[in-house]
C-alpha cells in the first residue's frame, strides 16, 4: 500500500471536524467521539477568532457573567473536554464523568458559533444548516426563524428529541443538495 498524503489547514481541518461531528450528532453516533471532534473544531474557530479580534461565544458567556474570570469561564467550557483528552491526575481510569445529549447539542452550537463568527459567507453549509436547527430547536435561543422553520419542517420545533434530530438530518441533507429551507437552489 502506498502512503496517501494530504494538505490540511487549520481551517479545513476545524470544518471537516465539526461537519463529522454534526452528522454523527444528528445520526445518533458516538457521544464521546461528537464532543472530541466538536471541541477540537471549536477550539481553531475560537483561538482564531481571539487573535483576529472577531467577537467569540466565549464573549458573549463573559458579558452574560461578568463576575466569572477567563479562566473560570474556560474550565467550564473545556471541562468535559479535558476529562476525555487527559489522564486523571491521579492516575484513577475508573474516574466518571455524566455526558448528555444535550451538552453535545450546545457543544456543537457553541463550535458552530464561532465557525460563523470566524469565516463569515465562507460558512460550511452544513454549519449554516446546524445554526438554523439549533435555533430553531432550543427555546433560550429561538429566533424570528422559528415559525417559518417549524412550517417547512413540521415537528422541528415541536417534536421529540429524536424527531428534532431526524428532520435536523432531513434539513441538512437539503441544505447540502442545494435545497435550503424548502426551496430548489
Amino acid at each position: 500500500m502506498t502512503g496517501h498524503k494530504q494538505t490540511i489547514s487549520k481551517a479545513d481541518a476545524a470544518n471537516r471536524q465539526l461537519a463529522v461531528a454534526i452528522r454523527m450528532y444528528l445520526n445518533g453516533g458516538d457521544m464521546v467521539a461528537i464532543h472530541t471532534l466538536a471541541c477540537a473544531a471549536r477550539e481553531i474557530y475560537e483561538k482564531h477568532c481571539q487573535k483576529a479580534g472577531i467577537k467569540r461565544f466565549y464573549d458573549e458567556i463573559a458579558a452574560t457573567y461578568p463576575d466569572s474570570t477567563q479562566n473560570q469561564i474556560f474550565d467550564i467550557l473545556n471541562s468535559t473536554r479535558n476529562f476525555l483528552k487527559h489522564p486523571d491526575s491521579d492516575g484513577n481510569l475508573d474516574a466518571v464523568i455524566e455526558l448528555s445529549d444535550r451538552d453535545n447539542k450546545l457543544t456543537l452550537f457553541v463550535a458552530a458559533y464561532d465557525c460563523a463568527c470566524l469565516l463569515g459567507e465562507q460558512t460550511p453549509v452544513i454549519v449554516q444548516a446546524y445554526n438554523v436547527w439549533i435555533l430553531a430547536t432550543e427555546p433560550d435561543l429561538q429566533g424570528a426563524c422559528t415559525t417559518e422553520m417549524e412550517t417547512r419542517y413540521p415537528g422541528l420545533v415541536s417534536g421529540s428529541a429524536e424527531e428534532q434530530k431526524a428532520i435536523g438530518l432531513r434539513f441538512v441533507e437539503d441544505a447540502l443538495s442545494g435545497k435550503f429551507l424548502g426551496n430548489e437552489a
